[in-house]
């Protein structure tokens, strides 16, 4: 089963309290709102040269890390799943993108107790990798299977350690190539794939995005773009300085279908 390729993206714009988002333990560097909305501009822009259409939703400032829309939906050939967010204070996100997914696709849902952040959800062709972190459990990898099982998709329950999603670690380019931090994911799980190593000082690397064969990279990794432009792949620089900071990447503002 090959991936399609993807025609539309839904946004949300970054609330005037995404300075109040949550973010890793040990982060204190101020962030700077204005040059927030600026990248994130600048990160739709990009994205809609590369084709696709966007169905913006209207920030919340009532939620502070409503821009990262992936955690609260994924999309799997015709079913939108809305999750069930691992942090309590980011539930509330859902509703929105279920209204805007539901123009789209048919809507099913993670219910609880299960929870299920869409940055722990890797689907590279038939297969759909599920992080088990602080924010995704049990539960949800069984309740996905269930969901998906009769459109021929194998869900497989991956163990994170010492990072916040599975996505934070390693992100599909497309062609059996995968970006690949060492030292979080369980490495058997993807022998099947050819890893791209991400050097631990270009960690943020890790979290590409893939658009139809162009791969999006945050700035700051020289070597971790030359791997992957090695790898066959053009690449386009994002700067996402401020969402970094929260410990997010460059697929977390962005549902693809």
């Amino acid at each position: 089963m090959e991936t399609p390729r993807s025609t539309h993206a839904i946004v949300r714009n970054v609330p005037s309290s995404f300075h109040r988002a949550i973010r890793p333990a040990g982060s204190s560097e101020p962030i700077d709102t204005d040059l927030a909305r600026q990248q994130h501009r600048l990160y739709c822009s990009a994205l809609e040269r590369l084709g696709l259409s966007l169905l913006a939703i209207a920030s919340d400032d009532e939620l502070p890390d409503c821009c990262y829309v992936e955690d609260a939906a994924l999309v799997i050939g015709n079913k939108g799943i809305i999750t069930a967010p691992g942090a309590a204070a980011r539930r509330g996100e859902t509703a929105a993108v279920e209204e805007m997914l539901g123009d789209h696709k048919e809507i099913h849902r993670i219910e609880g107790p299960a929870t299920l952040d869409g940055g722990d959800v890797l689907r590279i062709e038939d297969r759909v990798y599920v992080g088990l972190s602080e924010r995704t459990n049990e539960d949800a990898v069984e309740q996905l299977a269930n969901l998906v099982a009769g459109d021929g998709y194998e869900v497989v329950a991956i163990e994170v350690r010492d990072i916040l999603h599975l996505k934070s670690a390693c992100t599909y380019l497309g062609g059996d190539v995968i970006t690949w931090l060492p030292g979080h994911l369980e490495d058997p799980a993807f022998a099947r794939y050819q890893k791209i190593a991400v050097p631990p000082r270009e960690a943020h690397a890790a979290n590409c995005l893939s658009v139809n064969g162009t791969v999006l990279i945050p700035t700051g990794a020289p070597e971790t773009r030359a791997r992957i432009e090695q790898a066959g792949f053009e690449t386009v620089e994002i700067d996402i300085s401020e969402s970094s900071k929260t410990g997010g990447g460059l697929t977390c503002t962005s549902i693809l279908f």
